[in-house]
């Protein structure tokens, strides 16, 4: 791993137009555990992403990948993207497409081939080596298109979307897959499946209308020690956060917005045991309140984390 940063932006800005897509970006990523980058639709994903790879330059500000900009000759087949809607020639073989994409980092022809069939093996499409694209299902593209990034010995992934499309069995593949690899490289994934965000990553960079927002830690993001989250058959009433307050260690209450049937409740660990008996005289209040609860999770899901920090202020 490098001992620079992998990125590093300083005042980051792309304007398409009158747009900001992008606006005073400074961020700093480290080599280590995958990192998540989200954000609703609109947030500037897909741009960060292009600005990292050369395929957008910047308006303003700067840029730095493994220390050099984007295209500079140093960071060539260092880092490997995987395009959201990335596309195959028609007719043409997809481990032949691989083979020359592995020649154009600078493998021989044979040594691109051989390449080639590793790559499609590690995302078990090792049958598929002379099909034509057109002749594979979506997420059997997919799946290649995941391929073509683990080309060479690149030490950042960007991955947009890989889960996009996947049925759940070869989304876990994938998954898996990203996991037995992670030691080796450091990859960064955007998706708008927030599971996948909180199962693989270490940390997450949300980004809102061309702005980071939050760079935490996915563990203390989600506050997994010191919240109950409750999902409920009905939006519970005003009157319940008076009653959960008054609990020995609860330091605030949350009402979801009507419809969600959502109650958050924060709270202090103090002592041996504190958050078990914390979360007893909890689930008793609500008894008491005839509120009936469907799930009950430690912590809150990354997806609410993201939906509470990006939710438009008026």
């Amino acid at each position: 791993m490098p001992d620079a940063p992998i990125i590093k932006t300083e005042g980051l800005g792309r304007d398409f137009g009158r747009t900001r897509a992008l606006d005073s970006v400074d961020l700093t990523l480290e080599a280590g555990a995958p990192i998540g980058l989200v954000g609703p639709n609109g947030a500037g994903k897909t741009t960060f992403f292009s600005v990292l790879c050369g395929f957008l330059r910047p308006t303003r500000g700067s840029v730095e990948v493994l220390g050099r900009p984007p295209l500079h000759r140093d960071v060539h087949g260092r880092v490997a993207i995987l395009p959201q809607d990335a596309a195959f020639v028609r007719g043409v073989p997809v481990q032949s497409q691989l083979a020359m994409l592995a020649e154009l980092q600078g493998f021989s022809a044979k040594a691109a081939r051989a390449e080639a069939a590793r790559v499609l093996q590690l995302v078990l499409l090792a049958d598929a080596a002379k099909k034509a694209p057109e002749m594979l299902s979506h997420g059997m593209l997919k799946r290649i298109a995941i391929a073509q990034t683990f080309l060479g010995a690149p030490e950042v992934v960007l991955l947009d979307e890989p889960t996009a499309g996947l049925d759940p069995t070869t989304a876990s593949e994938m998954k898996n897959l990203i996991r037995s690899l992670d030691k080796e490289r450091t990859f960064v994934i955007s998706s708008h499946n927030l599971q996948d965000i909180e199962e693989l990553c270490g940390s997450v960079v949300i980004l809102d209308r061309g702005k980071i927002v939050e760079h935490r830690k996915v563990a203390e993001l989600v506050g997994r020690t010191s919240i109950l989250t409750f999902r409920l058959e009905a939006d519970p009433p005003e009157a319940i956060v008076a009653k959960l307050t008054s609990v020995a260690m609860v330091t605030r209450v949350e009402l979801g917005r009507p419809g969600e049937r959502r109650l958050a409740v924060h709270f202090r660990e103090e002592g041996e045991g504190g958050g078990n008996k914390t979360q007893i005289a909890v689930l008793q209040a609500l008894t008491a309140a005839g509120i009936n609860m469907i799930e009950m999770t430690r912590g809150q899901s990354l997806q609410d984390k993201v939906i509470e920090m990006t939710r438009p202020t008026s």
